[in-house]
């Protein structure tokens, strides 16, 4: 059964991150590389036709496990996430399989949100095409599933689709810009909303 809270509310405590900040090329065994990045986006909720704006802070580092793989850790608004990026095929095209868990606890209620915890499965592929030792270009696919329990009791869940684009400059040798656009539909239940978001975000990331 549908609980019915305020959109905001939802949109705010139920959504965990829904976004990647990299490539499909792992930093290298025993490195380090470290992350902040913002994203703006917006929800638009298809059975009340409302549209409400979200903002989004994460702090992240990712460690090299083998040359193929390395795992992440970051912290956003309202939570925090581990991640794992494998590469498969590396050429012209690399491509990398990513997968992620997170989760938040909102212990107090508001005017705007229930006090809840909420948990969220992520996984995906990405391709990226290095065009340059500078540049290189992303697009993406993921899928997320969430969970909502707030504190009265019950719950609601659902899955979304993904796509992502776009690319990543080096610069002064051990910075990187990643802007990224990505777009995300609802395919079952209505966590964090039943329609669609949207969010356009950029991070930089800095090799140790």
């Amino acid at each position: 059964m549908r609980i019915l809270i305020l959109n905001l509310g939802l949109g705010l405590v139920a959504c965990g991150s829904v976004t990647q900040y990299q490539t499909a090329e792992p930093i290298g065994a025993g490195r380090w590389q470290g992350m902040a990045a913002l994203g703006l986006g917006a929800f638009h909720d298809t059975d009340q036709d409302t549209k409400t704006p979200t903002a989004n802070l994460e702090l992240g580092a990712r460690y090299g496990i083998t040359d193929d793989v390395d795992v992440g850790v970051k912290l956003y608004t309202l939570g925090s996430e581990a991640s794992v990026r494998v590469r498969v095929l590396e050429g012209t095209w690399s491509i990398a399989v990513l997968a992620a868990i997170g989760g938040g606890n909102n212990d107090k209620s508001s005017a705007l949100a229930p006090a809840s915890i909420f948990a969220q499965l992520r996984a995906g592929a990405m391709a990226t095409r290095r065009t340059s030792p500078r540049w290189a270009w992303n697009l993406g696919l993921a899928s997320t599933g969430s969970l909502f329990v707030p504190a009265g009791g019950g719950h609601a869940t659902g899955v979304l689709l993904g796509v992502y684009g776009g690319f990543a400059w080096r610069f002064a040798r051990k910075w990187q810009l990643v802007p990224e656009l990505s777009l995300h539909q609802s395919i079952a239940g209505d966590v964090p909303v039943h329609g669609s978001i949207v969010e356009l975000g950029a991070a930089f990331t800095r090799d140790f």
